[in-house]
């Protein structure tokens, strides 16, 4: 995820651009500035004990991805979700990430699907979370539709045996880092690409979990205003599990 676009004051000295101007995305005021967290920290890979063989759940796309918000993987989305699986199949869960702060859902296809391909370590799970940086950034209907297609159909491809299970947005309206003069415009956004995605869904085989009703109030909100906390991922992970599962 991303919100707000640098700019300059008049001494020349770098600053977050405020809200309201000139209609760019935007960040609170100096005063309650955004902290920015990085992706969470520790191996990219990790595995919850249970009966074999193993089940390997794969967690791909942006930011909440990678982890931001949350100190390291086991508190975050990849944690959560596995230990969610694991819960309900008895089975031990080997979990790896693919995650990068900022992709859209065409980084992520070019940039993050490719390592799907271990022969050694074919998922049975794959968990895709995309959707804020190409609500923020994507302002085009049919590239966005190209993309998630794209997107989908990469992932269907080189994990023909997985479940693959596409996370709709949370209700962007209580993530304080998005900008709030513009925010019916990405709530109306949202929903289209909601709609694209889970249609891109339907055409793959793919599965689509909307989650517009989740709500991250301030609890469940890291300190940056704009990612989830461990307590956030962890009600995301609820969400999306039964869908997993299957």
């Amino acid at each position: 995820m991303t919100a707000g676009y640098p700019g300059r004051d008049r001494a020349g000295h770098r600053q977050v651009a405020r809200t309201g101007h000139h209609g760019a995305m935007t960040a609170p005021p100096a005063r309650a500035r955004r902290v920015a967290l990085p992706a969470a920290a520790g191996p990219l890979e990790g595995t919850v004990p249970g009966t074999t063989p193993a089940l390997r759940l794969a967690v791909v796309g942006e930011s909440t991805a990678a982890g931001h918000g949350a100190p390291t993987h086991e508190t975050s989305m990849a944690g959560h979700l596995a230990r969610e699986l694991g819960r309900s199949t008895g089975r031990a869960v080997s979990w790896r990430v693919h995650g990068r702060g900022g992709a859209t859902a065409r980084v992520v296809a070019r940039d993050l699907v490719p390592a799907l391909d271990d022969p050694a370590w074919a998922p049975t799970h794959v968990a895709l979370l995309i959707g804020v940086n190409d609500v923020q950034r994507t302002w085009r209907r049919g590239t966005f539709e190209r993309d998630v297609l794209a997107l989908l159909s990469a992932v269907v491809h080189r994990c023909p045996d997985a479940r693959v299970v596409v996370s709709g947005l949370p209700d962007l309206r209580a993530i304080p880092a998005l900008p709030r003069p513009i925010m019916p415009v990405l709530v109306a956004k949202a929903r289209w690409m909601g709609a694209t995605t889970r249609a891109a869904a339907v055409a793959t085989g793919a599965t689509y979990v909307p989650v517009d009703a989740l709500s991250l109030p301030a609890g469940l909100i890291s300190a940056d205003g704009l990612h989830p906390s461990p307590a956030g991922y962890a009600r995301w992970a609820a969400v999306l599990a039964p869908a997993l599962i299957g």
